[in-house]
């Protein structure tokens, strides 16, 4: 066997050794390409919804905050409301605690201011 033939013999066997692992090789690289693709693909399908998400989310507190102060406004106006009726409710009391004139003498004045003002005319 001369060397040439050494050679040949040696790159068959090389060839017969390593295209096999190369084309596995290379189809192992081809499905991680498409997985790469696909994955990123949804990928960007998922940030797309995780922003609409993001968008809705934010309307939704905007609606929330604007919800919460026309509750506030109502809430106040409604405890002006109890506030004022409470001062006239109060003054009520008050007033009917202070001492009043007996009915007799009420009714004896208001008859003499009568006659006073028939007695004008």
């Amino acid at each position: 066997m001369d060397i040439q033939e050494t050679i040949d013999s040696l790159r068959k066997v090389l060839e017969s050794v390593i295209a096999p692992g190369v084309e596995s090789l290379r189809l192992r690289l081809d499905a991680l390409e498409k997985d790469l693709r696909e994955n990123g693909q949804g990928l960007d399908r998922l940030d797309g919804r995780v922003d609409h998400l993001a968008i809705r989310i934010d309307h939704l507190a905007e609606r929330m905050e604007d919800g919460f102060a026309r509750l506030d406004a109502r809430i106040d106006t409604l405890g002006s409301g109890i506030n004022a009726r409470l001062d006239v409710l109060t003054s009520a009391i008050l007033n009917m605690r202070q001492p009043t004139f007996p009915d007799a003498v009420l009714t004896r004045l208001e008859r003499l201011e009568r006659e006073i003002e028939s007695l004008r005319k």
